[in-house]
């Protein structure tokens, strides 16, 4: 049975590129460029194109510093517990803002924070899918230390209106952390003009290994180590450097930069097609967001009358993989939820996130199969609903 992958943004698969990368590192150069002899030493033109590829791929100044972390939610829990110890510790600040449809290493960091005596606020999405800057400036406070959002929601597509809450935290001195994992390698931005303070981001959602990611930290930010035993990356993050994984994540962002026109380009073709076969087939499915700026590769599909767990079961057994939620996401009935969908709507929604790697072929094949899928779920529904009149 032909498998058709439709949940990018859980994770991706790594390239073949990444992966043959890692293996001399494995076997040959497997050394510690801690070490002060020639086998920890013939590393380091490694680590230095590794590093220039992230920055290349971030548009980050020389001047700015590029974490190499384990994954995304390391890089997360870095920015905001950073935070804790350079603002909360010394300034008394410590009032955190997050959204309600965020990630759980947000919520979870912003939540242990609250243990310690923060505050933390979720702020309402519109129903449009975003925080609007009328519901973000109602939140802020004189106590306010950091704002922590994800640039993009990975299961309805929808961006954020970040140039707008950036300058609202720059005008009150408030420390703006994005995480780009969805954003990185699927759109063109400008770091300098963004208007962020730190950026995190997860390897694997770049067909990266996973095990990999990254903090970009804008330069005269600080931002403590999360790490602490010894000085490696500049004492900005301890322990034994995974070389095999930072070279893949080196190679990763080079394709992505590659990649990122047809990206911007074809993967959006071919989420659009996937969108109007589907409403062609089925005149009742909703496309949650379409009229909103969204990630190219992203959809958020509603079936009403359908319930969103029983057509994953099938479209699995079928051997198509979608998404709604779990993991690090929130479900996404909730994610819509909060965005003022009506709880049997919300919670008939899938979630299907297209790669550079998927065929147009692949998205005719996986209309097929979810039509279908849908209409027996439909059908099933009739018969019981008959019955129990």
């Amino acid at each position: 049975m032909k498998h058709i992958y439709l949940d990018n943004s859980m994770t991706t698969r790594p390239s073949e590129k990444a992966v043959s990368a890692m293996i001399p590192f494995f076997t040959d150069l497997w050394g510690s460029p801690s070490a002060p002899h020639q086998m920890g030493q013939s590393l380091f033109p490694f680590i230095k194109e590794s590093y220039k590829a992230l920055y290349d791929l971030l548009g980050a100044s020389e001047r700015d510093l590029v974490i190499f972390t384990s994954s995304g939610a390391e890089a997360v829990n870095n920015a905001i517990l950073s935070a804790y110890i350079d603002i909360v510790n010394t300034t008394g600040k410590n009032h955190f803002i997050t959204s309600k449809i965020e990630d759980a290493p947000s919520l979870m960091a912003i939540h242990r924070l609250e243990e310690l005596g923060c505050v933390g606020t979720l702020v309402s999405i519109s129903g449009f899918g975003v925080i609007t800057p009328e519901a973000f400036g109602d939140v802020i406070t004189s106590r306010t230390a950091m704002v922590s959002l994800s640039w993009a929601n990975g299961l309805t597509g929808v961006i954020q209106p970040i140039e707008e809450i950036a300058a609202i935290c720059k005008q009150r001195g408030i420390l703006l952390h994005l995480d780009a994992t969805h954003v990185i390698g699927k759109l063109y931005f400008d770091i300098e003009t963004l208007g962020a303070d730190l950026i995190s981001f997860n390897g694997d959602h770049i067909h990266a290994p996973k095990g990999t990611g990254g903090l970009w930290i804008k330069s005269g930010v600080k931002c403590g180590p999360f790490i602490l035993g010894g000085m490696e990356q500049g004492g900005h993050r301890a322990g034994s450097y995974n070389i095999a994984g930072l070279v893949a994540l080196g190679v990763a962002a080079k394709e992505a930069v590659e990649y990122r026109d047809l990206f911007c380009m074809e993967v959006s073709r071919l989420r659009d097609r996937l969108e109007c076969a589907i409403l062609e087939h089925l005149p009742e499915a909703v496309i949650f967001f379409k009229d909103q700026e969204r990630l190219p590769h992203c959809t958020a599909i509603g079936f009403p009358g359908v319930a969103n767990e029983a057509l994953l079961y099938l479209l699995n057994k079928k051997g198509v993989f979608a998404g709604i939620g779990g993991g690090s996401f929130q479900q996404i009935a909730l994610v819509l939820i909060a965005s003022g969908v009506k709880d049997a709507l919300a919670s008939s929604a899938i979630s299907f996130s297209l790669s550079r790697e998927t065929t147009e072929e692949e998205i005719d094949l996986a209309v097929l199969i979810i039509v279908e899928c849908v209409k027996k779920l439909m059908k099933t529904s009739e018969y019981f609903l008959k019955k129990n009149e």
